[in-house]
């Protein structure tokens, strides 16, 4: 059997310039201004919540709580992975299941970000020798 060959892709000026690299969850959300960073957080919230409910984030209703969201113990585990990953912070699993709604949850993560901007780390909260 005779393969042909395939041809090159031929390389045109008129491709558009690959994007400029997005910042990081967590530098954007920092910079932004505090009504603004509040916004980010809960989309950010309903976009994690929506990967590990394997949803759409627009599905996530951002009134409901956590458990009925469909978030228990071994979904939390997995949101509070992606969470602190994403953002460079340590949410609370019990707070993360706990939570009212989308909101509460992003206001407590703009809480640890401000603390954390400002140096002071959880670890060193809970456990000054952690560090």
């Amino acid at each position: 059997m005779t393969r042909l060959p395939r041809p090159e892709p031929e390389l045109t000026s008129a491709e558009p310039p690959a994007p400029a690299p997005a910042l990081a969850p967590a530098a954007a959300i920092r910079r932004a201004a505090p009504a603004e960073r509040e916004r980010l957080l809960e989309d950010h919230v309903c976009q994690e919540i929506g990967r590990v409910l394997h949803c759409p984030a627009e599905a996530v209703d951002r009134h409901q709580t956590m458990t009925d969201l469909g978030v228990g113990s071994m979904i939390g585990l997995e949101l509070q992975r992606r969470i602190a990953a994403a953002l460079e912070v340590e949410p609370d699993l019990t707070f993360i299941l706990r939570a009212a709604d989308t909101g509460t949850l992003a206001r407590h993560l703009g809480d640890l970000l401000t603390r954390s901007k400002a140096g002071t780390d959880q670890r060193d909260i809970a456990d000054p020798a952690a560090k």
